[in-house]
């Protein structure tokens, strides 16, 4: 007796166990329970909704006797748990669960049988059933506690698929700084986990139809583009981009061949029957300061802010078949939403950083005034080509300019007039140079170098004549040149074959000594390998 005792009280502690957590879970709660029971024999189906009124609380039953109408059935309404007999005039087997589970894959399905066969119960718990039930040892008791099990099991097995797939999500956004692969990998993820025709997101980058750009799993340029032209008039974009993101609107359609012409045209509905679509908002991450360093940081609290502005749409449509879109779907699209916007900040910061470094780097080794290379990055390309050019037994030309009695310009016009003329010449050594690896540089003061790769001395003057033509021509006045009435320049000429025994000092350093023999013989020359150029540039 005390055995017995024993074990009803461990049983009767496991019920109440039990039904206390389904009803904190939500499961035995005074919701009624949408059922749909899929079964072709109108007794059982009889005995079944007894059962079911007996030991639920007030189900809502929609009996359907063929696959084909429960398919219909799920396009049309939401459901908590699916009965299905396994022995339908219009499909047997295990081909009903997966029509079932391929229309509705959040829904529980229990499969009734009127004869017990172990590999099809194992067939069917493996395919995605939830049990397997022999219809003449059914009791209501043991009906209504399969269903409460089975939408428990179903919810944790469906939450655990969702927070992997958001897992998943996540580690993309973090490990990667490429929006255009986190946006394909998001598309292709909500297309399969929602089972849906198509999904796509797209960037409002302007009113402009062509500005838009699309990400989607299938669809070509043009088609997407298309297909984006529609649904603005239907989400009515224009009027969201008004919106901040506490007005964020989330349209669940589920047949568009039901909601009036004048607001669905009729592109838009052969677009898609049924459609679900978010904005997507993007805001400034905030940024915070350590170490006198300011790092853009993207926290949670940042995202969907009401400061927000509108980015663009993800949207999930069927073309061909009406659809019942699911809280769940609803609520797992805005989850994910979250997160693609954090992609987004974060390839935005991106951004922001690479044009930061790009601009640091050109800071780095450009010259502030003139805007063209500073000495520093001139060491640095000098020596790359020696050594290159000393691989190669190529030859290397350098040409230092200095503008003919600058002090006395700058004395005359001001420095920032000087200025000027020092950014003017720069301009003409740029653009006269002939090739791109021709490389021009402000080496101090008034004075530049042209580095010429792969150019002997012969070239290297043609080049130097040919600038100093193009000065003659801009006619830069200075009254106070003792040689021109216009801006002019010395330059000196060096060219050498590098070689083990020499360096780019040797190459500077005879470059310098011609120029100053240019300007020694009475400047607005050009001196090249020790043999001066007495051609003077005079304009009239």
């Amino acid at each position: 007796m005390k055995l017995e005792k024993r074990l009803f009280d461990l049983k009767f502690a496991y019920l109440y166990s039990t039904n206390t957590y389904l009803v904190k879970t939500g499961i035995l709660d005074n919701k009624a329970l949408k059922i749909l029971l899929i079964e072709d024999n109108i007794t059982d189906a009889n005995q079944i909704g007894k059962m079911l009124k007996e030991h639920c609380c007030q189900p809502d039953i929609q009996h359907v006797q063929k696959i084909e109408n429960a398919v219909a059935k799920l396009n049309q309404d939401s459901f908590d748990v699916v009965l299905l007999n396994m022995a339908l005039a219009d499909s047997r087997g295990i081909n009903s669960l997966e029509m079932v589970q391929q229309k509705a894959p959040q829904l529980p399905t229990i499969i009734l049988t009127t004869a017990y066969n172990a590999n099809l119960a194992v067939k069917s718990l493996r395919s995605g059933a939830q049990d397997y039930l022999i219809k003449s040892e059914l009791t209501g008791e043991i009906l209504s506690r399969s269903i409460q099990y089975a939408i428990e099991r179903q919810r944790i097995e469906f939450d655990e698929r969702q927070q992997a797939l958001m897992k998943k999500m996540v580690d993309k956004i973090r490990n990667s700084i490429d929006l255009e692969t986190v946006l394909k990998t998001t598309v292709q993820e909500i297309q399969q986990f929602l089972d849906t025709e198509q999904v796509l997101i797209y960037r409002c980058e302007s009113d402009r139809l062509e500005d838009i750009s699309v990400v989607s799993s299938s669809l070509d340029k043009k088609s997407a583009q298309y297909t984006v032209a529609q649904f603005i008039s239907v989400v009515d974009l224009h009027s969201l981009k008004s919106l901040k993101s506490q007005s964020i609107r989330v349209k669940a359609v589920a047949d568009t061949r039901t909601i009036a012409l004048q607001k669905y045209s009729a592109a838009s509905q052969k677009l898609a029957r049924s459609y679900l679509s978010l904005p997507i908002y993007v805001g400034e991450p905030k940024e915070y300061t350590h170490h006198n360093l300011t790092h853009p940081i993207i926290q949670q609290d940042d995202i969907q802010k009401p400061s927000e502005e509108i980015w663009g749409m993800l949207i999930a449509y069927n073309t061909s078949t009406p659809r019942k879109w699911q809280d769940w779907e609803i609520g797992f699209l805005q989850k994910l939403t979250t997160q693609v916007t954090i992609a987004i900040q974060q390839s935005q910061l991106w951004c922001r950083l690479q044009t930061a470094n790009e601009k640091l780097q050109q800071l780095a080794i450009l010259d502030g005034l003139t805007g063209i290379s500073n000495r520093r990055y001139f060491d640095l390309v000098l020596s790359n080509e020696w050594k290159r050019l000393m691989r190669e037994q190529q030859p290397l030309s350098l040409i230092f300019c200095d503008v003919d009695y600058f002090k006395a310009y700058n004395d005359s016009y001001g420095h920032q007039q000087g200025d000027l003329c020092l950014q003017q010449i720069a301009t003409i050594l740029q653009k006269h140079s002939r090739r791109s690896t021709d490389f021009v540089a402000r080496y101090g003061g008034e004075e530049f170098a042209i580095i010429l790769p792969n150019t002997d001395a012969e070239g290297a003057l043609f080049i130097a004549n040919n600038i100093q033509q193009k000065l003659a021509q801009r006619k830069l006045p200075h009254r106070q040149s003792m040689v021109s009435k216009y801006v002019t320049c010395s330059m000196g000429i060096s060219t050498i074959v590098p070689n083990p025994q020499q360096s780019t000092v040797n190459l500077i350093e005879s470059a310098d000594k011609l120029l100053y023999q240019a300007k020694k013989l009475g400047r607005n020359q050009i001196a090249f390998n020790n043999q001066p150029s007495y051609q003077k540039f005079s304009v009239q």
